[in-house]
């Protein structure tokens, strides 16, 4: 089995195919933030493992936490409510979650920038 039918067959095992195109385009939108967020907490760490500079150790806080608020709404849209529609204060409540793990996440990057 190929990589791409593995990934293929994973997809939609857990979500459906007839989904609008906003929904796939947010998808992969959110999955490319991960990417690279990750790539920069990890890079970050790597680091602070290097330095002992804890300045580094905040940034990899902040690029987690960025990345994390990203997702929190895909994740729930496919993980938890197994749809795409979402409700006015569902919606409002996912996104101030999201908002404060970005706020948070983008302070941690000011602190260890300010630090550094």
């Amino acid at each position: 089995m190929t990589p791409v039918t593995t990934v293929a067959i994973i997809t939609t095992a857990f979500v459906p195919l007839r989904q609008p195109t906003e929904f796939w385009t947010t998808l992969s939108a959110s999955v490319l933030v991960f990417l690279a967020g990750s790539v920069l907490a990890t890079i970050s760490y790597l680091a602070y493992r290097r330095e002992r500079d804890r300045s580094f150790q905040f940034a990899a806080l902040g690029f987690g936490l960025v990345t994390a608020g990203n997702l929190v709404i895909v994740v729930y849209q496919v993980g938890v409510k197994g749809s795409f529609l979402l409700g006015g204060l569902e919606l409002l409540r996912i996104q101030t979650l999201s908002g404060v793990l970005v706020v948070v996440g983008l302070l941690s990057l000011l602190y260890s920038l300010y630090r550094y």
